[in-house]
């Protein structure tokens, strides 16, 4: 019985992740980040959420990111906080966060730090 609430737990946690690139389109209820390459080094990050999404989550995920796209140093600016509104069928809500992104510095590659032998 243990087992099966371990399960089903984690089951439940993975499947609630909601950090991955978008797949559609945020006014048909697809939330995930994505990103446009600017230049070289330099990106507009946007994160789209879900209706009950809240901005500084949204914030998190953009930062994670960011990171991920720059591992050395990195720089965010012209940050927003958006409300995307669409009317069809229904009204559809969403939150998004936006800003651009410079990467500054390159990860350190500790392989070469020693040249020479110890």
């Amino acid at each position: 019985m243990l087992k099966v609430l371990i399960l089903v737990l984690s089951i439940g946690i993975i499947g609630c992740s909601t950090y991955q690139p978008i797949s559609g389109y945020p006014e048909n209820g697809a939330n995930g980040y994505s990103e446009k390459v600017l230049s070289e080094n330099s990106f507009l990050v946007r994160v789209d959420g879900r209706d009950t999404e809240s901005y500084g989550s949204l914030r998190m995920k953009l930062v994670r990111r960011a990171a991920e796209l720059c591992p050395g140093s990195f720089e965010l600016t012209d940050y927003t906080m958006k409300q995307g509104f669409v009317i069809h069928a229904k009204r559809v809500h969403w939150p998004y966060v936006t800003a651009h992104l410079i990467c500054t510095e390159l990860p350190i590659d500790k392989s070469v730090l020693f040249s020479g032998g110890i």
